[in-house]
């Protein structure tokens, strides 16, 4: 069986590349071409989770089964990444050959695609301030690829440890060449943002409709499991709400559950997948509030999307150092 590493996975997967595979996802996950059961969870004593993710994607390059399993440190008790796991990929055409791919990896890169993809659709094309809430390595990979669509001029980072929001603003300000601001608190850094990212493992709610600017577009990704918060209820009185998929977000974010228990989402306004707007031939109305928001709890569909593309570019990279 091939396993397919870190290194391997990020010199196959470039931005452009990512962006494009976020594409092909989504749209396969609104054209119905796929099959995947809701992310199961486990969890220790320790505050250490595991989750499985099965998926079929039906036809096209990407079809076949896979699997992604991998388990998440909450403890910061390591110096290693908080996810650690594989994606296992089923041969296609039932030759019985199996590939394992680095998941960490794969995660990082299409988590901070799909916010990209998001903000590329909903945000400003002038969207100058970008802020990022939360310092791991979610919050590095989204300063990466959303540089790639916008150009930003300044950068505001929250962060709950002062020490790892320092260097995370020393990483940037190396990285980016730009102004960088360390804010006190979470309204703080988002008080003037065009763009706000929320990448935190928070099981509280830190920011509420009256710390938004008048107008913005949020990436909410932290929260992707139960018992995990970042946004208060009353946000989501005042977004125009888009989802990875409804299923999916429905199933695992708390923020929504209590939102819409608390009245502050419809049972007709439950949020718009965005792979409806790569797929409807006219598109929908957009930006119809001044604040917009994409929800992600991540798919297995775009693991194994991403999986399947890095396992071909492997492969024509091996095929051309033997030629």
């Amino acid at each position: 069986m091939q396993f397919i590493s870190r290194k391997q996975v990020e010199q196959a997967l470039s931005p452009s590349t990512c962006l494009q595979l976020s594409r092909d996802a989504f749209a396969l996950v609104s054209r119905g071409k796929v099959k995947q059961a809701l992310r199961s969870v486990i969890s220790s004593e320790q505050g250490c989770l595991m989750g499985t993710m099965p998926a079929y994607i039906e036809e096209g390059p990407y079809a076949g089964f896979g699997l992604k399993t991998v388990k998440v440190d909450f403890s910061h008790n390591n110096q290693r990444t908080s996810h650690e796991g594989c994606i296992l990929l089923y041969d296609a055409s039932n030759k019985g050959d199996m590939v394992l791919v680095d998941a960490a990896s794969v995660t990082e890169l299409r988590t901070a695609a799909a916010s990209a993809l998001a903000t590329d659709i909903l945000a400003p094309q002038n969207a100058s301030h970008l802020a990022i809430l939360g310092t791991g390595v979610q919050a590095k990979k989204h300063v990466q690829m959303l540089m790639t669509i916008r150009p930003f001029r300044h950068i505001s980072i929250w962060g709950r440890s002062e020490t790892g929001a320092s260097a995370f603003a020393d990483w940037c300000r190396q990285y980016l060449r730009l102004p960088v601001t360390v804010a006190m608190t979470p309204a703080q850094a988002i008080s003037n943002a065009d763009i706000i990212c929320t990448v935190t493992a928070s099981k509280e709610p830190f920011l509420h409709s009256h710390d938004l600017p008048d107008r913005c577009h949020i990436n909410a990704v932290g929260a992707s499991a139960p018992s995990f918060q970042e946004l208060g209820s009353n946000i989501y009185a005042e977004v125009e709400l888009y989802v990875d998929c409804k299923d999916a977000v429905w199933n695992s974010s708390t923020c929504l559950q209590q939102a819409k228990q608390q009245g502050f989402i419809s049972q007709d306004n439950m949020g718009t997948e965005i792979g409806e707007l790569l797929t409807s031939e006219i598109p929908p109305i957009v930006r119809k509030l001044q604040k917009t928001l994409f929800k992600s709890v991540g798919l297995a569909v775009q693991d194994l999307v991403f999986a399947r593309a890095v396992v071909a570019h492997t492969k024509i990279s091996m095929d051309n150092e033997f030629k």
